[in-house]
């Protein structure tokens, strides 16, 4: 009679699932859940309100990227949003500081811009762009103190910066 393994009957019922390149952003995030979670939708295109907001987001979300990415020290022009995802996978993979805050703020960027589009359209309130990238670095650097390896990387970001 051969060995019963309760790991390997957990393997055969759960199948083969081919892994997705995306993984690592979301489950390795130390972004606030309702971030990831709006993250994950996001990345697999299952965001209620992104087609009928598509010239806002197009304006208003490559200023705001682009500012997030100098305030990181990263110099990039951005590029339409799955080309953008297969780059910023290659550069927040590992487990360096680094790498970990920039899962945080991809997480807290992507819910914040979806939750001011849903203020434009429900509440008929918009916010400037600045006032809503600084609201990202502030929620960012008070996540990070959560995080003692994180928190001594953040000391090298600035709380308020110059947005041009």
């Amino acid at each position: 009679m051969e060995r019963f393994s309760v790991r390997h009957m957990y393997k055969a019922m759960q199948g083969k699932f081919q892994k997705v390149s995306w993984r690592k952003l979301v489950s390795n995030n130390h972004g606030l859940p309702k971030w990831i979670f709006i993250l994950r939708l996001e990345i697999q295109d299952r965001l209620a309100t992104k087609e009928r907001l598509a010239r806002w987001e197009s304006l208003q979300t490559k200023y705001a990227h682009s500012q997030l990415l100098h305030w990181q020290g990263i110099q990039r022009t951005k590029k339409d949003w799955r080309e953008e995802l297969k780059w910023i996978e290659k550069v927040a993979k590992g487990k360096s500081r680094g790498a970990a805050i920039c899962r945080m703020v991809l997480a807290a960027a992507v819910y914040h811009i979806w939750q001011e589009r849903n203020n434009v359209i429900f509440q008929k309130k918009r916010r400037s762009t600045n006032v809503i990238l600084r609201l990202i670095i502030q929620e960012i650097h008070v996540r990070a103190k959560m995080f003692p390896r994180l928190d001594r990387c953040m000391i090298a970001l600035n709380w308020y910066p110059d947005i041009v």
